[in-house]
């Protein structure tokens, strides 16, 4: 018979079980948190490389002219500012969109990450904390950013088509303010999950109640009203500088942006005495 089978603690009493760890993720904002670039750049690129020169003009002209409702709805609410912006792809096919995504990702976007931030990702997942997109940049990009990244699941806002082309409109649920809180929480559910255990990451104040729901709130590069609201709940904040800043600084700081970056991880994976 094995002996270990019925070894008794010095108590006398047997050992416990060790408990099973609880699953856990990080859900991660994209434009401004993990890359230094915005949706609007994506927008952009993506309709100067849709077809024929006279074509690209043609959407470039239409995306000009939604400028002053852009700006207006940036100021307003998110959701109308994705709404708008999405209504400049009307009429370009699927099968261009998804392959311009791959483009984008590889070209430009992966260069634009802000490297901390990818460390970051390592380091919780080594930590068992399971990493989820959750974004309001389309999900012709982030489908091969989140490959590139090694990230399984993400919230994307999707296009509906009609017979292979995009008709402008956008699929529920929109991917911008609570409605990325509400996704979240589904996700948890689904996942045997518990916000309080997960951790957000994100960068504007439209991201707010986003952050609010989960357990460990982390701010990176806030803006002005974001920075506010953390430094009022206490949230921790990070600053993420771009690849380019850190190639500068790296012949005579290497050993102290490993020092901050070991800082930043053990405050946003701790914890919620520490984080919220």
């Amino acid at each position: 018979m094995s002996v270990s089978n019925h070894k008794k603690a010095s108590n006398g009493h047997a050992p416990k079980a060790s408990r099973p760890q609880k699953r856990r993720a990080a859900f991660y904002d994209l434009d401004g948190t993990l890359v230094d670039l915005n949706l609007v750049h994506a927008a952009i690129f993506t309709l100067a490389n849709v077809g024929e020169w006279s074509g690209r003009v043609s959407y470039l002209l239409g995306f000009a002219a939604r400028i002053p409702r852009l700006y207006i709805a940036e100021q307003r609410d998110r959701r109308l500012l994705n709404t708008v912006l999405f209504e400049s792809f009307k009429g370009v096919s699927r099968d261009r969109l998804f392959s311009l995504g791959e483009e984008y990702c590889e070209r430009i976007l992966v260069a634009h990450l802000f490297p901390r931030a990818v460390e970051l990702i390592e380091a919780n997942r080594e930590a068992g904390i399971e990493p989820v997109l959750v974004t309001g940049s389309p999900d012709f990009i982030v489908a091969p950013l989140a490959r590139h990244l090694g990230v399984v699941d993400f919230a994307a806002n999707r296009f509906v088509f009609s017979r292979g082309r995009a008709t402008g409109r956008l699929a529920e649920p929109v991917m911008a303010g609570d409605e990325k809180a509400v996704w979240c929480a589904q996700y948890a559910a689904s996942h045997d999950m518990d916000l309080k255990d997960c951790w957000g990451y994100a960068d504007s104040h439209y991201d707010t109640a986003f952050l609010a729901a989960l357990g460990h709130p982390v701010t990176v590069n806030p803006d002005r009203r974001l920075r506010a609201a953390a430094l009022s709940r206490q949230w921790p904040v990070l600053h993420f500088e771009k690849a380019i800043d850190v190639e500068r600084r790296d012949d005579f700081d290497m050993d102290r942006n490993q020092e901050d970056l070991n800082h930043d991880s053990e405050r946003s994976t701790r914890g919620s005495d520490g984080a919220a």
